[in-house]
């Protein structure tokens, strides 16, 4: 199994180190308060509703975990409270939007491609290529992380929130050795929903960089989410608003167990889910969660992680299953082997599927891309089950419902 401390490089050790020192010495503080992230969070913005109060139950739940289970280093602990601040930032800016510019929300959505499907099962890959019609926009990560603007940006300079974006991410980097193989983001490219339903405190983007175990427990219980979708729609109407003519191109693992609550706020959404073995899928989703994991943590653990993300995909599938049998024509299913098999032919199949137009320029940007974009371009992502202390066999045999049902 793999080692479950990190090896931090030696400048982050020593930050670390003094981050210890400086709390035992009563010169800081880092523990992680709701009242303390919610007035951060008025104080940078000068608003103060944050809007439907059910958010809180998560928040709390958050940084309970993030103070109980994951055993966070300090520089860990700084990071969640820069992220939590963050997405209490962006609702006092959702909500205030709402009161200054109701239009926005007054007007429909352009019918949205959103990609759903098990994490690791070619989502990224299939997000990037619809990506390239101009016909469609994806949401870069720094926008998914600040939707709403800060101050006004330099006409002749990037957005601040681009630049913090990228900061961000440069920082992060050295923690997480690798990374690039497995997941490769940058503050430009096209990235997961999740990032922005963070605000929601309702959201996979969570668990996937930090070891908050029992969040993710509390995660996997929820049924009522017509609140966070009815958020969703808000922020997808908010981004169409930058670009009316465009179609919002959108993915999320994570909506794959929730696809009836997404339907409800966003009827008109064109729905894909990619699939593939299960086996592969959870290997590599524990891979990236580890490595991401042991960035801000003295250490993990590991079996609980691994037992989480199988619950993980084990509830997202039974519950994707109940909503295909009772809805069985809404999905266009894309299968992993054919996606990288025949791409254009594939993307073809969605197009035709849901009769969007094709064109030869968006034909010549997809074979550019596909030919700049060989498999294992940032390096070859080695992953194997037993590194965290599982079996292929189990994995399998835990999954049979769902391989049986798609006939993979």
């Amino acid at each position: 199994m793999k080692d479950s401390r990190p090896n931090l490089p030696l400048r982050y050790q020593v930050v670390n180190t003094l981050g210890r020192l400086f709390v035992a010495a009563g010169l800081q503080n880092t523990r992680l308060d709701e009242g303390a992230v919610c007035q951060a969070a008025i104080k940078q913005t000068g608003l103060t509703d944050f809007g439907d109060p059910y958010y809180r139950q998560g928040l709390l739940r958050l940084l309970e975990s993030a103070e109980q289970d994951a055993n966070l280093h300090p520089l860990g602990r700084l990071m969640v409270n820069d992220m939590t601040t963050n997405y209490l930032v962006q609702r006092l800016h959702m909500v205030e939007t709402r009161k200054q510019e109701p239009e926005i929300f007054e007007k429909p959505l352009l019918p949205p491609l959103i990609i759903s499907g098990p994490a690791r099962s070619g989502t990224t890959f299939l997000h990037n290529m619809l990506a390239l019609d101009p016909a469609h926009r994806a949401l870069p990560q720094w926008l998914l992380l600040r939707p709403f603007p800060e101050g006004s940006a330099k006409d002749d300079g990037p957005d601040p929130r681009y630049v913090k974006a990228e900061q961000g991410l440069r920082f992060r980097q050295p923690l997480l050795p690798g990374v690039d193989s497995i997941h490769y983001t940058r503050a430009d490219t096209p990235e997961e929903c999740i990032i922005v339903l963070g605000l929601t405190f309702n959201s996979l983007v969570f668990f996937t960089l930090l070891p908050v175990y029992s969040y993710m427990e509390w995660y996997l219980q929820q049924e009522e989410l017509s609140q966070k979708f009815r958020e969703y729609r808000w922020l997808l109407q908010v981004f169409q608003s930058h670009e009316p003519e465009q179609r919002l191109t959108l993915k999320a693992p994570a909506h794959t167990s929730n696809l009836g609550a997404l339907l409800e706020a966003i009827p008109q959404a064109l729905l894909i889910q990619t699939h593939r073995d299960p086996v592969a899928c959870v290997s590599s989703v524990c891979s990236l969660l580890y490595t991401y994991h042991l960035g801000v943590a003295n250490e993990i653990d590991i079996r609980r992680m691994t037992d989480l993300i199988i619950c993980g995909y084990e509830y997202g599938g039974k519950r994707n299953l109940a909503f295909r049998a009772e809805n069985p024509d809404l999905v266009y299913d894309v299968f992993y082997e054919s996606l990288v098999f025949d791409p254009v032919g594939t993307i073809r199949g969605i197009y035709s599927h849901f009769g969007l137009p094709w064109t030869e320029v968006y034909e010549s940007a997809l074979k550019n891309y596909i030919q700049r974009n060989k498999k294992d371009k940032h390096g070859k992502h080695r992953y194997v089950a037993s590194d965290y202390g599982l079996t292929e066999a189990e994995i399998a045999e835990r999954f049979t419902f769902y391989t049986d049902y798609f006939d993979l």
